[in-house]
């Protein structure tokens, strides 16, 4: 079940950043100070195999991880939609439209990175 995790250290870009974590999934977003989701994004797996479907405000949405092969966002939707507990229903509506939003897109275009690199606020 996702928490969010507390004490997310800001940059004074105006932006807010928040953290979930689970087991499975971490949710990085970033949020105006009116709540607008400016970004976010979804990884998900573990160890070498992490993968995230990101949705920046602007720029639309990649892919980082090892290839989009085999992605099943049906799946993916229903297992993030069981767990995500703590995340507020704005955001995990917007988390839930991105995974079908990225479906859609063209496979040409949706890798951005063949592996997932964390931020250094986005912890380990």
């Amino acid at each position: 079940m996702l928490r969010e995790i507390t004490g997310v250290s800001q940059d004074g870009s105006g932006h807010i950043r928040r953290w979930f974590h689970d087991d499975y999934f971490d949710l990085f977003v970033r949020q105006d100070h009116e709540g607008e989701i400016v970004s976010l994004e979804l990884c998900y797996g573990a160890g070498h195999r992490e993968r995230a479907l990101v949705w920046k405000k602007d720029h639309g949405h990649f892919y980082d991880g090892p290839g989009p092969e085999g992605f099943d966002p049906n799946e993916l939707a229903t297992k993030f939609d069981r767990e995500c507990g703590e995340v507020p229903h704005r955001i995990s509506i917007s988390v839930l439209r991105t995974i079908r939003d990225f479906s859609q897109t063209d496979p040409l275009y949706r890798s951005r990175r063949h592996k997932y690199r964390r931020e250094n606020w986005q912890g380990q």
